[in-house]
């Protein structure tokens, strides 16, 4: 399958977002999608922060290679070498997850918005949104997922007093690209 045609100004809200994946595309240059020695760090410095880089170990198995340090700082820690489902518990996880291996599965980038709500579950505290894009060494074989995600705060007046990995959510947009 090779890349869609998406306008990805129609889909994705975030300029940072939507460079991260016109640059995937444009690695994957025709392809289904680019290998990993395609992708070069230095091609993209304003976005280092955001990125995620996942190895694929099977499915619902995914472990974190490379976690930029805006993605740090919003985990509370460096989860490099962790599994993905060891530190995203709760529904969110879950839903994580599941989106890595529909990412793997159809190997196509899929985007995805979210909103994690406050304990009562109807105030919102952060809004999330995230590229999740496959890399392969032979066009087939999803190995690695590229993530490229922005956190904003939903409601600045908003005071976060717990972990929103491990509260409810909203989920906003999810669309395949």
């Amino acid at each position: 399958m090779l890349a869609q045609t998406v306008s990805t100004a129609a889909v994705i809200s975030d300029a940072r977002l939507s460079e991260g994946y016109e640059y995937w595309r444009r690695k994957a240059a025709g392809r289904a999608m680019p290998r990993r020695a395609d992708i070069d760090p230095t091609e993209m410095p304003r976005l280092l922060p955001y990125v995620r880089l996942v190895d694929v170990l099977g499915p619902g198995r995914y472990r974190y290679r490379l976690v930029g340090t805006e993605m740090q700082q919003l985990h509370g820690a460096n989860p490099t070498g962790r599994f993905v489902h060891q530190v995203l518990a709760g529904p969110i996880g879950a839903r994580v997850v599941a989106l890595y291996d529909e990412c793997v599965r159809d190997r196509r980038a899929i985007y995805f918005e979210n909103l994690f709500l406050a304990p009562d579950g109807r105030d919102a505290c952060y809004h999330s949104k995230v590229v999740f894009a496959p890399l392969s060494e032979d066009g087939k074989t999803v190995v690695q997922v590229l993530v490229f995600q922005i956190i904003a705060s939903a409601d600045p007046r908003m005071s976060l007093d717990h972990d929103p990995w491990t509260g409810p959510y909203r989920e906003m947009v999810h669309v395949p690209l």
